[in-house]
């Protein structure tokens, strides 16, 4: 009985939450083909609350640990949103907004996000060709420095230096984590680390890191800067 009435209370703040996100819901789909506006307008409605329009988790709240979305493949977005849906990954808030989704509100709200345009000096060719996780930068702090150096090592293989997951193999579900949020990065590293989530690579991956270098790798991903281009306009080009 508890635990239903909690999950009621859980339910109806999130849906509190969906109708004061739904003000804007007029400027949807300027020059965005039918999809994209529908993606939109449900980003609107459900997702922006947390994850922001554009992607970059909203403030307050609990959005530490909101993941920014921000031109993330939409493939992966696709498939964690259906493992929401299912049940296969569980979460107090997501499993309940994911399973109020349709197969084509995911692939829309997905769509959405993945089209948003990102740019950081640290993609041009000649940065990324250049420079090695083993190279000494002065504008990172320590703990960056050493997350850079633990990141050549372990995670660039399938995430990329920056953060822009590898082409090729299976990197079509392994997440962008360009200027990601710390906070998340270390809860999700900790719970593969812990148990609390397994997957066939992350976990072993996340046992070989120390609780330091968890905080590290997170320091230097979520400290890449990025500009985030308006939605509608950089669709549009």
């Amino acid at each position: 009985m508890k635990k239903n009435l909690l999950s009621f209370i859980s339910l109806f703040i999130i849906c509190s939450s969906f109708v004061v996100a739904q003000a804007p819901a007029g400027e949807v789909g300027v020059n965005l083909t039918p999809e994209l506006a529908a993606g939109k307008d449900r980003a609107i409605k459900i997702c922006s609350n947390c994850h922001g329009l554009d992607g970059q988790a909203a403030k307050g709240g609990n959005s530490a640990i909101s993941p920014k979305i921000t031109a993330q493949q939409k493939s992966y977005l696709v498939a964690k949103l259906k493992d929401y849906k299912s049940g296969k990954i569980e979460d107090p808030q997501m499993t309940l907004i994911a399973q109020m989704l349709s197969n084509q509100d995911i692939d829309n709200v997905s769509e959405w996000y993945s089209r948003i345009k990102i740019d950081s000096p640290w993609f041009s060719d000649e940065l990324a060709s250049s420079t090695t996780g083993n190279t000494i930068d002065e504008n990172l702090t320590p703990e960056a420095q050493a997350g850079k150096i633990k990141a050549t090592q372990i995670c660039s293989n399938c995430h990329g230096l920056y953060g822009q997951a590898v082409s090729g193999g299976n990197s079509v579900i392994v997440p962008n984590l360009t200027a990601q949020q710390k906070e998340y990065l270390v809860a999700r590293l900790k719970d593969y680390k812990s148990g609390k989530i397994e997957h066939p690579q992350m976990s072993l991956v996340a046992k070989m890191l120390t609780e330091q270098d968890i905080k590290n790798v997170s320091a230097w991903y979520s400290g890449i800067e990025i500009t985030v281009f308006d939605p509608d306009l950089g669709l549009s080009n």
